[in-house]
């Protein structure tokens, strides 16, 4: 009775996912207990575990950490309800966007409708709130930018070189010629 049990519970919840209106390369590799809503994931990510994306649009070869959050609803606090079965003022289709090679790390929220930069590091338990520029370090509640990744010459080069659009094979090859 049990097995049957988790099959059925599986046989429901499968058509789910199909549903979810997400674009996820194959290449990205997504942990376990992991929440994605209508999201585009590019090639070579990683998703930890515990995380929650909706509406957003994730570049390629972004490291995602445990225990992040990543747009979703806001509850309308400036009307009478917050409740979602009261109020049909909630927000929740602004996307947020993340650029390539971008590094969040654990425990971060960030907001929807927020731009993350190219390159950039969200520290961990970090929430964002704003855009964040390309080669960015922000960390902080709220977060604030601390300094630049990489010198501004430096991050030109790498810029200029695209390497995110290729494999990491070649990638690597262009990285290591830096």
């Amino acid at each position: 009775m049990r097995k049957l049990y988790f099959i059925l519970i599986y046989v429901i919840r499968f058509p789910i996912y199909l549903v979810k209106n997400n674009n996820i390369h194959f290449t990205t590799r997504v942990s376990s207990n992991s929440k994605i809503a209508r999201s585009k994931i590019g090639k070579y990510c990683y998703i930890a575990n515990n995380i929650n994306i909706v509406n957003t649009e994730i570049g390629n070869y972004c490291s995602i950490a445990p225990g992040v959050q990543i747009g979703g609803m806001e509850h309308s606090h400036w009307w009478l309800s917050m409740s979602t079965f009261l109020s049909n003022k909630c927000v929740a289709n602004k996307k947020t966007i993340i650029e390539d090679d971008v590094w969040i790390a654990a425990g971060a929220i960030i907001r929807q409708g927020v731009k993350i930069g190219r390159g950039s590091v969200i520290g961990a338990m970090s929430f964002v709130n704003k855009d964040v520029p390309p080669n960015r370090i922000v960390v902080g509640i709220p977060a604030k930018v601390i300094k630049q990744r990489l010198d501004s010459e430096k991050f030109k080069k790498l810029e200029l070189s695209e390497y995110w659009k290729y494999k990491p094979r070649k990638a690597k090859e262009i990285l290591n010629k830096m």
